[in-house]
């Protein structure tokens, strides 16, 4: 009985032992603190330059063709009046990164156009930009063309459609 006794004991402190050792050498690890993100994110359409009209009798002039909203993201276009089959007004745009984070175009979303079949808008240089980085004060121009189908017999008249440049931040 002496010899059973003594083997519960040590059984007992043996457990005992281990327990108080895992006790002290597991802790639970509390971090704290704050993260601070630095900087600004704002990509704008800064400027229209001189449009190229054919087969436009309206007023051909960047003023009169487009509108930069208040906000600078989005580009309102209006055609009045197209005059023929194939006729079209092409104006060059700029972007400008006024943030501090880089940006890159993933796309270009358009509304507003989605009754009229007769209007095709064409974008020249924008397959360069995708993917282009956009740096603080950066620019990038590319060039807008609204032009009646010239497969088309139906007309055209007061063409009114927006423009979106939809840019991500580029994580360094």
């Amino acid at each position: 009985m002496k010899k059973q006794n003594m083997i519960i004991i040590v059984v007992v402190a043996f457990l005992l032992t281990i327990t108080i050792g895992y006790a002290l050498f597991s802790e639970s690890l509390s971090i704290n603190g704050t993260a601070l993100a630095e900087g600004t994110f704002d990509v704008e359409f800064t400027s229209v330059g001189t449009p190229t009209c054919i087969g436009f009798t309206g007023t051909c002039d960047s003023n009169t063709l487009t509108g930069i909203s208040s906000d600078k993201n989005t580009l309102n276009v209006i055609v009045n009046k197209l005059e023929f089959p194939g006729a079209y007004v092409e104006f060059p745009v700029t972007v400008t990164s006024k943030g501090t984070i880089p940006a890159v175009l993933e796309s270009i979303s358009e509304t507003g156009l989605e009754t009229d079949d007769t209007i095709k808008v064409t974008y020249t240089g924008i397959s360069e930009l995708k993917g282009q980085k956009l740096e603080q004060n950066g620019t990038q121009t590319f060039s807008i063309k609204v032009k009646w189908d010239e497969n088309s017999n139906k007309s055209s008249e007061n063409v009114q459609f927006s423009i979106k440049m939809n840019y991500k931040q580029i994580a360094e």
